[in-house]
């Protein structure tokens, strides 16, 4: 069993992301239990309930603050990392800081120009009306503070890319900004400097590359777990953690997603961006990036795709028209796409005489087969016999003239 401190040590690895930093600080405060077993108890002795944790979705913002200039600073970094309690995955989606947007009461800018106009509340805003996501809790990180922690936690293994080439790592200088970066190519332990350097880069190559690295920097968090081997380590980084990161997340609910954080596998972290779907363009001699509507779908309905679909589960799925009507096998595929489904082929059935929607499952299917029945509200359940010509690796759905189209368009919207 995991104690309360191990899951402690989860939260304050999403503290260096921007999550659990005042839930570990509370949590710590109460002094936890930890019962003959090794599972955890709250102070009145009782174990743990079970995460209450469906899907949440966390703006972080990484931000150099400078009140010496009498500003909140600038937004280096903007993520939306969503997580799901209920298949254990998770996504980060990292925001081009140039990107056009219609900032609230404020017109068209650079998203990056809502955190200085008004704060992570205004990002909030902005991003809920651009993208049409509800965001249930946000977390800014000073970049200062963030290299105490991460001096703290014993620095993080990463592998530098040679971006400048012929073995030149990464360099640059900004005194005004007091950035200095000199990192050699190659795997190796970045201290808190270091880290901070390797994030913020973008000299020798594009602001997509640097959204990249700063997922690679936290997927590498989230791998190494980082370990602390007692107690009083996690005492001494959990107030660092505190003053470098403000959040909205009380405590109870950063322990239930440090929980389930711990149960993610790096190969259910999904990491994407806007990159295939921008488009450069000047407006007024200002460089700007804009995504079309219909990128901005395909990377949500891509992350609504890995957040859905259950480890280990087939996903794959055919559908067919069964019922000759129009448009039906397009409607179910795009249901259980948003289902979290991959959709390999949509077309007719041999013949259009269905009556009843038939769902056609491997031996191993049965638990994905009940899944499709469930988002198209109908369906029989059929085993694939070794007789028929259909794949094993996928389900295949023909659909009857029971499927009701306007119950699908219902649940697409």
């Amino acid at each position: 069993m995991r104690t309360l401190i191990d899951y402690l040590i989860y939260v304050c690895a999403f503290s260096i992301i921007g999550v659990g930093a005042l839930g570990a600080w509370d949590a710590v405060s109460e002094q936890p239990v930890i019962s003959r077993s090794g599972e955890a108890e709250n102070g009145a002795g009782e174990p743990l309930p079970p995460p209450k944790l469906d899907r949440m979705t966390i703006l972080l913002v990484g931000a150099d603050e400078r009140p010496e200039f009498g500003d909140r600073g600038r937004s280096d970094t903007m993520i939306l990392l969503f997580v799901d309690g209920r298949t254990k995955k998770a996504a980060m989606l990292s925001i081009p800081r140039d990107l056009r947007v219609r900032i609230p009461r404020r017109g068209t800018d650079k998203i990056n120009a809502s955190f200085a106009l008004g704060g992570i509340e205004l990002v909030k805003e902005t991003i809920e009306s651009e993208f049409d996501v509800r965001v249930d809790a946000t977390a800014k990180v000073d970049f200062r503070g963030f290299v105490e922690v991460v001096d703290e936690l014993g620095g993080v293994m990463i592998d530098v890319p040679d971006v400048e080439g012929r073995g030149r790592g990464m360099n640059y200088e900004d005194r005004a900004d007091k950035l200095f970066i000199h990192l050699k190519p190659g795997l190796q332990r970045l201290d808190g400097e270091a880290a901070i350097g390797f994030v913020r880069y973008r000299k020798g190559d594009s602001d997509f590359k640097r959204s990249e690295r700063q997922q690679q920097f936290l997927k590498a968090m989230v791998e190494q777990k980082v370990k602390l081997r007692n107690a009083l380590d996690l005492a001494r980084v959990v107030p660092k953690a505190l003053e470098a990161v403000e959040t909205d997340i009380g405590w109870r609910q950063a322990v239930d997603i440090a929980r389930v954080a711990r149960e993610i596998r790096s190969d259910n972290l999904l990491m994407t961006n806007f990159q295939p779907f921008l488009r450069d363009r000047m407006y007024g001699g200002i460089y700007f990036v804009e995504v079309s509507s219909s990128g901005m779908q395909e990377v949500f309905d891509q992350i609504n795709q890995h957040l859905n679909s259950m480890p280990g589960q087939i996903n794959i799925v055919d559908v067919l028209n069964g019922s000759g009507r129009t448009g039906v096998a397009a409607a179910a595929g795009q249901a259980l796409l948003q289902g979290g489904f991959e959709i390999n082929d949509t077309g007719n059935a041999g013949s259009f005489d269905h009556e009843k929607t038939l769902i056609y499952h491997p031996d191993d299917g049965l638990s994905a087969a009940r899944q499709v029945q469930r988002i198209l509200g109908t369906g029989e359940l059929m085993k694939i016999d070794e007789t028929e010509e259909m794949s094993l690796d996928r389900i295949t759905v023909v659909l009857g003239s029971d499927i009701d189209l306007e119950g699908l368009s219902a649940g697409e919207s």
